[in-house]
Protein backbone atom coordinates (compact mmCIF):
# COMPACT_ATOMS: atom_id res chain seq x y z
CA UNK A 1 0.00 0.00 0.00
CA UNK A 2 1.61 3.66 -0.69
CA UNK A 3 1.73 5.97 1.99
CA UNK A 4 0.49 9.15 0.86
CA UNK A 5 1.05 11.25 3.38
CA UNK A 6 4.58 11.93 2.63
CA UNK A 7 3.95 13.57 -0.58
CA UNK A 8 1.01 15.78 1.15
CA UNK A 9 1.93 19.89 0.69
CA UNK A 10 0.74 22.90 1.56
CA UNK A 11 2.65 26.10 0.70
CA UNK A 12 2.69 29.75 0.47
CA UNK A 13 3.55 32.98 -0.80
CA UNK A 14 2.35 36.23 -0.41
CA UNK A 15 1.58 38.25 -3.17
CA UNK A 16 1.69 42.14 -4.33
CA UNK A 17 -1.45 44.43 -3.72
CA UNK A 18 -3.26 45.18 -5.39
CA UNK A 19 -4.42 42.04 -6.48
CA UNK A 20 -5.55 41.91 -10.07
CA UNK A 21 -9.02 40.23 -9.26
CA UNK A 22 -12.13 42.89 -9.16
CA UNK A 23 -13.52 40.98 -6.31
CA UNK A 24 -10.40 41.70 -3.92
CA UNK A 25 -9.73 44.98 -5.09
CA UNK A 26 -12.94 46.32 -3.95
CA UNK A 27 -12.65 44.31 -0.59
CA UNK A 28 -9.41 46.11 0.23
CA UNK A 29 -11.16 49.43 -0.78
CA UNK A 30 -13.48 48.74 0.88
CA UNK A 31 -11.33 48.19 4.09
CA UNK A 32 -9.37 51.23 3.57
CA UNK A 33 -12.45 52.95 3.72
CA UNK A 34 -13.87 51.52 6.81
CA UNK A 35 -10.30 52.27 8.28
CA UNK A 36 -10.61 55.54 7.76
CA UNK A 37 -7.80 57.61 9.98
CA UNK A 38 -8.12 54.69 12.74
CA UNK A 39 -5.52 51.68 12.46
CA UNK A 40 -8.18 49.05 11.94
CA UNK A 41 -11.39 49.48 11.43
CA UNK A 42 -13.94 47.76 13.73
CA UNK A 43 -16.12 44.63 13.06
CA UNK A 44 -19.08 46.74 12.60
CA UNK A 45 -18.06 48.38 9.85
CA UNK A 46 -16.62 45.12 8.13
CA UNK A 47 -19.26 43.93 6.44
CA UNK A 48 -18.38 40.26 5.16
CA UNK A 49 -21.94 39.53 4.66
CA UNK A 50 -21.99 42.69 1.68
CA UNK A 51 -17.91 40.60 0.22
CA UNK A 52 -19.34 37.21 -0.05
CA UNK A 53 -21.03 37.38 -2.86
CA UNK A 54 -17.57 38.62 -4.05
CA UNK A 55 -15.82 35.50 -3.42
CA UNK A 56 -15.98 31.85 -2.76
CA UNK A 57 -15.69 31.83 1.19
CA UNK A 58 -15.70 34.08 3.87
CA UNK A 59 -14.07 33.08 7.44
CA UNK A 60 -14.08 35.35 10.68
CA UNK A 61 -11.02 34.58 12.66
CA UNK A 62 -10.30 35.64 16.69
CA UNK A 63 -7.15 35.89 17.23
CA UNK A 64 -5.32 35.42 20.86
CA UNK A 65 -2.38 35.54 22.32
CA UNK A 66 -0.46 32.05 22.55
CA UNK A 67 0.41 31.46 26.11
CA UNK A 68 2.64 28.60 25.06
CA UNK A 69 4.30 31.09 22.97
CA UNK A 70 4.22 34.82 24.31
CA UNK A 71 5.44 36.18 20.66
CA UNK A 72 2.72 33.66 18.70
CA UNK A 73 -0.86 33.90 18.49
CA UNK A 74 -3.89 31.01 18.42
CA UNK A 75 -6.11 31.51 15.49
CA UNK A 76 -9.74 30.12 15.98
CA UNK A 77 -12.45 30.20 13.38
CA UNK A 78 -15.70 31.39 14.32
CA UNK A 79 -17.20 31.84 11.22
CA UNK A 80 -17.46 29.73 8.13
CA UNK A 81 -19.43 30.95 5.13
CA UNK A 82 -19.55 30.92 1.33
CA UNK A 83 -22.31 32.43 -0.89
CA UNK A 84 -24.39 29.10 -1.39
CA UNK A 85 -23.52 27.61 1.94
CA UNK A 86 -24.37 30.17 4.88
CA UNK A 87 -23.50 27.88 7.70
CA UNK A 88 -22.91 31.20 10.17
CA UNK A 89 -21.07 30.29 13.54
CA UNK A 90 -19.39 26.80 14.00
CA UNK A 91 -17.65 25.19 17.39
CA UNK A 92 -14.76 27.25 17.40
CA UNK A 93 -12.19 25.27 16.24
CA UNK A 94 -8.17 26.30 16.02
CA UNK A 95 -5.85 26.43 13.28
CA UNK A 96 -3.19 24.32 14.44
CA UNK A 97 -5.66 21.14 15.14
CA UNK A 98 -5.83 21.33 11.33
CA UNK A 99 -4.92 18.35 9.58
CA UNK A 100 -2.54 17.52 7.66
CA UNK A 101 -0.38 19.66 10.07
CA UNK A 102 1.82 21.16 7.60
CA UNK A 103 -1.52 22.76 6.36
CA UNK A 104 -1.93 24.61 9.86
CA UNK A 105 1.43 25.46 10.44
CA UNK A 106 0.89 27.31 6.85
CA UNK A 107 -2.50 29.00 7.17
CA UNK A 108 -0.78 30.15 10.73
CA UNK A 109 1.99 31.75 9.31
CA UNK A 110 0.29 33.61 6.78
CA UNK A 111 -2.14 34.93 9.51
CA UNK A 112 0.60 36.10 12.17
CA UNK A 113 2.09 37.78 9.01
CA UNK A 114 -0.73 40.05 8.63
CA UNK A 115 -1.52 40.46 11.99
CA UNK A 116 2.01 41.25 12.48
CA UNK A 117 1.83 43.75 9.57
CA UNK A 118 -2.01 45.26 10.59
CA UNK A 119 -2.57 45.61 6.75
CA UNK A 120 -4.59 43.56 4.11
CA UNK A 121 -2.39 40.61 2.80
CA UNK A 122 -2.69 38.24 0.03
CA UNK A 123 -1.58 34.84 -0.48
CA UNK A 124 -1.63 32.20 -3.00
CA UNK A 125 -1.86 29.07 -1.46
CA UNK A 126 -0.86 25.42 -3.58
CA UNK A 127 -1.92 22.60 -1.98
CA UNK A 128 -1.81 18.60 -2.48
CA UNK A 129 -3.13 15.14 -1.37
CA UNK A 130 -0.37 13.59 -3.56
CA UNK A 131 -2.04 12.79 -6.50
CA UNK A 132 -3.60 16.26 -7.03
CA UNK A 133 -2.61 19.84 -6.49
CA UNK A 134 -4.89 22.97 -6.67
CA UNK A 135 -3.96 26.74 -5.75
CA UNK A 136 -6.28 29.02 -4.33
CA UNK A 137 -5.64 32.84 -3.80
CA UNK A 138 -6.44 34.13 0.55
CA UNK A 139 -7.09 37.73 1.10
CA UNK A 140 -6.64 38.09 4.63
CA UNK A 141 -8.23 41.58 5.93
CA UNK A 142 -7.64 42.05 9.79
CA UNK A 143 -10.16 44.62 12.10
CA UNK A 144 -10.70 45.42 15.57
CA UNK A 145 -13.93 43.91 17.66
CA UNK A 146 -14.65 47.55 18.14
CA UNK A 147 -14.23 51.09 17.33
CA UNK A 148 -9.96 52.08 18.51
CA UNK A 149 -10.17 48.72 19.66
CA UNK A 150 -6.41 46.65 20.12
CA UNK A 151 -7.52 42.83 19.94
CA UNK A 152 -7.14 41.74 16.10
CA UNK A 153 -9.08 39.44 14.58
CA UNK A 154 -8.95 38.73 10.97
CA UNK A 155 -11.51 38.31 8.04
CA UNK A 156 -10.50 35.99 5.80
CA UNK A 157 -11.54 35.71 1.75
CA UNK A 158 -11.05 32.96 -0.19
CA UNK A 159 -11.28 33.21 -4.34
CA UNK A 160 -11.70 29.45 -5.19
CA UNK A 161 -9.95 29.96 -8.57
CA UNK A 162 -8.23 26.98 -8.85
CA UNK A 163 -9.81 23.78 -9.92
CA UNK A 164 -9.58 20.47 -7.60
CA UNK A 165 -9.35 23.13 -4.40
CA UNK A 166 -12.98 21.33 -2.54
CA UNK A 167 -11.66 18.20 -4.06
CA UNK A 168 -7.96 18.47 -2.34
CA UNK A 169 -9.33 19.77 0.82
CA UNK A 170 -11.82 17.35 0.84
CA UNK A 171 -9.23 14.21 0.08
CA UNK A 172 -8.81 11.68 3.21
CA UNK A 173 -5.04 11.50 1.69
CA UNK A 174 -5.11 15.65 2.60
CA UNK A 175 -6.92 15.66 5.71
CA UNK A 176 -5.66 12.66 7.46
CA UNK A 177 -1.97 13.23 5.66
CA UNK A 178 0.74 14.70 7.96
CA UNK A 179 3.50 16.00 7.28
Amino acid sequence: MLDFAASVRAESRRLPLPPEDGAFVEMIARWHAQRGDLPLPPRGLVTFEAMLPMVGRVNLIDVEPNPADPAGYDFIFRLICTARDLRGRTPPRKVAELKPDIHARTMAADFAACVRAGEPTLNEVVISDGVSEASFRRLLLPYTSERGGTNVALLAACLLDGPGVRDVLQSPRFSGGQS
